[in-house]
């Protein structure tokens, strides 16, 4: 950078004269912009790049520097004026670079952190992508580079991110079909634009002289949507995980659809452990890989990041709210311009409160389900996504537990419709605990989300606002220490489902130990129709909350689950025997 400053004096350094013509002395082989920044500033061309910003901010501070202390007077703050031409010398003559050659077998990644441990680490993902990127050809890494930055940037969308940095034309993909494919959704035609587009990019340079005969004005498009526009939303969105567990999902649909690894599935899902999990199921394994084989795993990550951005839920931002929702990807219209646009309304609701439920639900910095989904839809698409979701929820976590999480869930990567003995709901809302707040919390979530579809069907106007949120706090609604000691009930009456929610702390907090009028009251005025428990709303139906009532409730809410279970294992029969 210092040799870009100070332009000739340090020439040799900045570029090298080879049969191909000038190139930068420094390119980076996981980083394609950041060669491309070199490569444009060893040219003279202009070269902002939003990639290279930190690079065009260490630019302007030496740029800075120089322009500051480069005169032939002695500065007002005593320091010595900048002679360039003897800091050239002391660069050329005194400053040494120095080589480090390491054994075989060195751990490369923490070799790179002990030197590196005063700078900003590498996230996992980026050593990840340089020890696949080193078995591809070095003519295929620029588009397969493309694709993995596309598909890491987890806050936006992946077609977007793509665009951004290639101008490839995603809208053509997204609207020709073949044999009724989608081709954005297939990395095949996705790889084949990006390296036509290189070849494009190399044919269509021009020389100087070119470019001076040229009578057309070079100028940007300046009829280009802008993000707002392409994204259809006023505020960027972001995703339920991160990249490092993305990629995990992605390993296990990987490992589970090949049958030249040893390992059928990982262990576990860890952001900390990606680089071991990778190394010890893949990577690491006996089998000898080609390039052909990250090809297939990259060519893998980006058509479940496509069908994730297009069927999972993400993080919107909506009037000062995040909630989760599904924003459909469009064709718009606008100013003369065609171009593809995320819609700023959510579509199929059903199917991402489901998701909701599961996501609260679950352990976050895991979310099993989505493997299997994942691995669903890319082999259907939407379709019937919605009942699978059910049928897998059901089976999976509805089910006794007689495997870990990850083992249950591989049993649905091998047959998607997998089937379990499902518990009845008077097993698994009748169990047993020394006090209510020991409760799972998922059949609460669950029992929310089978209120709002059977009400849904009733066309109650409570429906309309409600929405899964995170809750971590179990409401007694006859509470365990009541003000007025007549209106305790039995231990075996008062930690039971029935008299139980599932509500926020600050909601439990309010609540506090008043009787049930004061309560009703108090939800009636604050909350009614707020979305905040559909099981809450339920019971403050009620005039009184004795032990007829909380034994009338906690039996419907059975019967309610019973024929939800039972009605999704009918139409999923009915499904598969068609």
């Amino acid at each position: 950078l210092i040799s870009v400053v100070l332009g000739e004096s340090l020439n040799e350094y900045r570029q090298v004269q080879t049969e191909e013509g000038v190139r930068p002395r420094i390119g980076f082989a996981i980083r394609p912009q950041v060669t491309d920044f070199f490569q444009r500033l060893s040219r003279g061309e202009p070269a902002s790049l939003p990639e290279a910003r930190q690079l065009e901010d260490a630019l302007d501070d030496i740029r800075s520097f120089v322009s500051n202390y480069k005169s032939n007077k002695k500065q007002s703050d005593g320091a010595h004026a900048l002679d360039v031409v003897a800091l050239s010398d002391f660069i050329r003559n005194k400053v040494q670079l120095i080589l480090t050659r390491v054994p075989k077998n060195t751990d490369l990644n923490k070799l790179f952190e002990v030197i590196n441990n005063r700078g900003i680490q590498l996230q996992h993902h980026e050593i990840l992508k340089a020890k696949l990127l080193e078995f591809l050809p070095r003519e295929k890494r620029d588009s397969y580079s493309y694709v993995w930055d596309a598909c890491s940037d987890m806050g936006g969308y992946v077609e977007g991110n793509l665009r951004q940095a290639t101008k490839i034309n995603t809208l053509d993909l997204f609207i020709q079909k073949d044999s009724g494919v989608e081709r954005l959704a297939k990395s095949n035609y996705v790889l084949d634009a990006l390296n036509e587009l290189q070849q494009q990019q190399a044919v269509d340079e021009l020389s100087l002289a070119e470019i001076l005969n040229e009578s057309e004005t070079f100028k940007q498009d300046e009829s280009e949507p802008n993000e707002k526009e392409l994204t259809g939303l006023p505020d960027r969105v972001s995703s339920i995980i991160t990249f490092s567990m993305l990629l995990q999902h992605v390993l296990r649909i990987y490992l589970s659809n090949s049958n030249k690894y040893e390992s059928k599935d990982i262990a576990k899902v860890s952001d900390k452990d990606l680089l071991n999990i990778f190394n010890t199921h893949w990577l690491g394994c006996s089998v000898k890989l080609e390039s052909e084989d990250i090809e297939s795993f990259i060519g893998l990550l980006w058509e479940v990041r496509y069908q994730f951005d297009k069927y999972v839920i993400k993080w919107v931002m909506v009037e000062e709210e995040k909630i989760h929702s599904i924003r459909k990807l469009r064709v718009n219209n606008s100013k003369g311009n065609t171009y593809l646009q995320r819609s700023s309304q959510g579509s199929t609701p059903d199917f991402a409160l489901l998701q909701s439920m599961l996501y609260h639900s679950q352990q976050m910095t895991t979310q099993y389900w989505l493997t299997p989904l994942l691995n669903f839809l890319l082999k259907n698409n939407n379709e019937n996504a919605e009942l699978y979701l059910k049928h897998l929820d059901n089976n999976l976590l509805c089910s006794e537990a007689d495997a870990s999480l990850i083992e249950r869930t591989h049993r649905y990567l091998v047959d998607a419709w997998h089937t379990e003995p499902v518990l009845d709901a008077k097993i698994s809302l009748n169990q047993t605990y020394s006090n209510g707040t020991q409760y799972p919390h998922y059949w609460f979530y669950k029992l929310e989300y089978i209120l709002y579809l059977k009400l849904k069907g009733e066309g109650s106007k409570l429906v309309d606002d409600f929405r899964m949120t995170a809750k971590n706090s179990v409401e007694h609604v006859t509470p365990q220490n009541p003000r007025i000691q007549k209106e305790a009930i039995p231990d075996n009456l008062l930690h039971t489902f029935g008299n139980l929610a599932l509500v926020t702390g600050s909601i439990n907090s309010e609540m506090t130990d008043d009787g049930f009028t004061i309560k009703k009251a108090k939800f009636q005025e604050r909350h009614k129709g707020k979305g905040v428990s559909l099981k809450l709303e339920d019971i403050y139906e009620n005039t009184q909350w004795k032990k007829e009532e909380i034994e009338t409730h906690h039996k419907r809410m059975i019967e309610d689950f019973n024929l939800y279970i039972s009605t999704v294992s009918t139409k999923t029969k009915d499904l598969l025997s068609e």
